[in-house]
């Protein structure tokens, strides 16, 4: 499966988000929390933010969203999928919320854990990450919070935007109606990393498509107030032919629409109601034997609907306090139909044989969730604001009911240097599509209940340089049990293979310290530096096991020369240090006919760990103007010097004479990828 992985992800890309230092501002909008990153539309005037064009100018293959989150302190990924970690945490761990409206699953691709986000990377206006210590607005997650902010209409000039890549079309269109009193936009993509898998000659087994659109209309129907209407579509398919190995089938798709109205009114109150519909569905077929012997028979079907409605409200009360509060209310319904055959090879009484495996499941849940929450800000004085807060969230399905208190507080020590710290409970139940039957699994857990502990010291000199150290540390009760597959890691049939383990960890721990210097918005060199130290565990047992992406040490280093406004050049390099691994063994079992056959058992589990994973990317970009408007262009090489970074091994055992000979070769995440693309923006 490693080719088709490296095809899944030949949409990736990697840049780093700035950290905003924040200026004095109103007390509503103050930033009280700590681990909390921006990425804004150049007009934000900040010279720590990071514009649109800077977004694109930095080293990427595809132009993945969720990709260029990835190198921010306490964020982990691979090569292969969107899907990030969180200081330790796995992505369902993160709340991502699009224009106000919660995504449930923004990724194409699943089979292979999410290789893409359904979200265009050129659709964002502003994007802001909560890695620790998020306020009591957001709800139902344990790890960090992710709120985007799509591109309006500006102004009655239409603004139109048309991208081609190697593994992509996109086109993109914004404008405004009503004399300018509404606004419009839309996107929408088309991938086919099928054509990148005919150029490798593997077009004849592996066959991968994506699509997603976007699209949003607001209108200002009284001063101070607009009401606008949103849609959001899915799709992907993914058919796999592999010798020696059973045929997938899937498709997935994902509609969501919903409404969002803001309102500012005249005596300091605002308040935003947001009232959303879902719908997902999963279609998985899978059919075959593994090495022409063992058979497997799969049928998975699941959806979801879900109706969510949500209201915030903000109130300035005066110079010194002000009020947050608002409320949720939300029902779902899912079902389930899973069915399994599969036949594990098995060693007993000297015969080796195929023990049959069933697993049945239809499954209706239904869920209701409400949610409340009051979050007072006061100014104890001119330096000093605190930030206590209650919420409250309930689930019926799995019969959840959480209080959450948190504080927040920020010191100002001097015009230029900011002290943060966060302490608060965080509770996130299981959601109702989450339940993973295709291992047997029918019952719905308790909520996990994280203790987020966060202190962060922000300091601006007057050069530009923007530093920040934070340390962090997070107590999880109630880690909820999950599956892990100790040797293939990203096996599109998960639950067939027999290298799989139930894991029920008691707590969990994670906890680290995090630097970032950045230089950016200043003459010609733009740079950020980071570097985290940090460890994530969970105990099972007796047992203390790393976590699947625990890494101790991790280095990010970019840089962007603009010489001038037509060209720029951009370097990313990384480091960390390996992930850990489940070694394999294989050792020698007598049949009953006298021939011997090679059996597999696994060392202890994650108790190996791989070689330090290192990458240099690089980026020129061309900006061509034209008669209307402007034409881009870029080159980019992913993996400059061709590193062989190892996610797993894989091996190869032979029995000849009665001598068994095992030969173990690193799994490789994607090697050097040079790739090219070309826009045009009107």
């Amino acid at each position: 499966m490693s080719t088709l992985l490296t095809a899944a992800a030949l949409s990736l890309n990697a840049q780093s988000v700035p950290v905003r230092a924040e200026p004095a501002v109103q007390l509503e909008r103050f930033v009280v929390t700590p681990s909390h990153f921006d990425l804004t539309d150049a007009g934000a005037g900040s010279p720590s933010t990071l514009s649109q064009r800077d977004l694109e100018s930095l080293p990427q293959i595809g132009e993945d969203l969720f990709r260029s989150i990835a190198r921010l302190p306490g964020v982990t990924a691979d090569d292969f999928t969107a899907k990030f970690w969180v200081r330790g945490a796995p992505q369902r761990q993160l709340l991502v919320r699009l224009d106000g409206a919660d995504l449930l699953e923004p990724f194409h691709l699943k089979d292979v854990d999410g290789a893409l986000s359904i979200i265009d990377l050129h659709a964002i206006r502003q994007l802001d990450l909560m890695t620790g210590g998020f306020n009591a607005d957001y709800g139902n997650r344990t790890a960090g919070v992710l709120t985007m902010e799509t591109l309006s209409g500006n102004g009655q000039t239409l603004n139109a935007s048309l991208g081609l890549s190697l593994t992509s079309l996109r086109a993109g269109a914004a404008g405004a109606f009503a004399d300018g009193t509404g606004r419009w936009f839309g996107s929408i993509r088309r991938g086919y990393p099928d054509i990148a898998l005919r150029a490798q000659g593997r077009a004849d087994d592996i066959f991968p498509r994506y699509w997603d659109a976007y699209a949003k209309a607001e209108f200002e129907i009284l001063s101070g107030h607009t009401l606008s209407l949103h849609a959001l579509h899915s799709g992907d398919t993914l058919r796999v032919l592999n010798d020696n190995s059973p045929e997938l089938r899937s498709a997935y798709n994902s509609d969501s629409l919903w409404g969002r109205w803001r309102a500012q009114f005249k005596n300091s109150l605002t308040a935003e109601t947001v009232a959303t519909a879902s719908w997902l569905t999963w279609h998985r077929d899978g059919n075959g034997a593994y090495a022409s012997r063992y058979h497997i028979d799969l049928r998975d079907r699941k959806s979801l609907a879900s109706y969510d409605l949500r209201q915030d409200w903000s109130y300035g009360a005066s110079s010194t306090l002000s009020l947050r509060g608002g409320w949720e209310y939300a029902q779902a319904a899912a079902d389930y139909s899973y069915y399994l055959y599969r036949e594990d090879p098995v060693v007993s009484g000297g015969v080796l044989s195929g023990v049959p495996r069933t697993i049945t499941l239809a499954l209706s849940p239904r869920d209701t969730t409400t949610a409340l929450f009051l979050a007072p800000r006061l100014a104890v004085n001119s330096a000093l604001t605190i930030e206590p807060a209650l919420r409250f969230d309930r689930h019926t399905a799995s019969q959840d009911a959480d209080t959450s208190p948190r504080l927040n507080a920020a010191l100002t020590l001097s015009r230029r240097t900011t002290l943060r710290a966060a302490w608060g409970l965080y509770a996130q139940a299981q959601g109702l599509h989450e339940l993973p039957v295709q291992f047997g699994d029918a019952t719905f857990q308790r909520a996990e209940q994280a203790e987020h502990r966060v202190l962060s010291l922000d300091h601006r000199f007057a050069s530009g340089l923007n530093l920040r150290i934070e340390a962090y540390q997070r107590l999880t009760a109630h880690p909820r049990t999950h599956w892990l597959n100790r040797y293939d890691t990203y096996n599109v049939f998960p639950e067939a293979q027999t290298d799989r383990l139930l894991l029920a960890p008691s707590t969990a721990e994670a906890q680290g310290v995090e630097l970032l210097a950045q230089h950016r918005g200043h003459e010609k060199f733009d740079w950020t530096i980071s570097y985290a130290l940090s460890q994530a565990r969970e105990k099972v047992g007796q047992v203390t096991l790393p976590g699947l992406r625990d890494q101790r040490h991790a280095f990010h280093v970019d840089l962007t020369y603009t010489p001038n406004a037509k060209w720029r050049f951009s370097a990313a390099w990384q480091y960390h240090t390996g992930w850990p691994i489940t070694l394999v063994n294989y050792s020698l079992a007598t049949l009953s006919t006298g021939s011997r056959v090679a059996v597999r058992s696994f060392g202890d589990t994650l108790g190996a760990q791989l070689a330090a994973y290192h990458r240099l990317d690089l980026r020129a970009s061309r900006t061509i103007a034209l008669r209307h408007g402007e034409l881009k262009v870029f080159v980019d090489i992913f993996n400059a010097y061709d590193q062989s970074n190892a996610i797993a091994y894989d091996y190869d055992p032979s029995v000849s004479g009665g001598t068994l000979t095992v030969i173990r070769k690193p799994r490789e995440m994607l090697p050097l990828l040079p790739t090219a693309g070309v826009s045009w923006d009107l």
